[in-house]
């Protein structure tokens, strides 16, 4: 694991996938507090030090969150990553009904900054990003 370009806990990895440009979260399993907010800010600060780069969180494992960390997102997070060059925000989500609710609740806060888009794989959301980008 090169950590200049990834980050890997028992929660989640963060990478940056030079080849398609993409800043590749992947939540493993639920967390709080510290163990949400440093592989975030490590994320954040990947989509800054990669021009043009674009974000892409697995969701598949579940993405539930504690009342702190949305707030922390919503107010601190993602105006933060806005002032990045980052364009489109696509979501790895399985057909899971408990977390809908959740994942429409950060849908439609990521859209107050960004192009968003709900794939099925990382192909798909490497497909639509490049679709974008021409």
């Amino acid at each position: 694991m090169n950590s200049k370009i990834e980050f890997d806990s028992e929660f989640c990895n963060v990478k940056y996938i030079e080849k398609d440009n993409i800043v590749f979260l992947t939540w493993k399993k639920f967390c709080c507090l510290d163990d949400y907010r440093k592989p975030t800010m490590f994320a954040l600060e990947l989509m800054k030090q990669y021009p043009n780069s674009n974000f892409v969180v697995d969701a598949r494992n579940g993405f539930e969150d504690d009342k702190a960390d949305v707030e922390w997102g919503f107010s601190f997070l993602l105006p933060e990553m806005a002032k990045t060059d980052c364009k489109y925000v696509v979501f790895i989500m399985n057909e899971v009904k408990e977390i809908e609710e959740e994942m429409d609740m950060w849908t439609k806060e990521f859209e107050k900054y960004f192009v968003v888009k709900k794939v099925e794989n990382y192909s798909e959301a490497v497909e639509f990003i490049l679709r974008k980008c021409v």
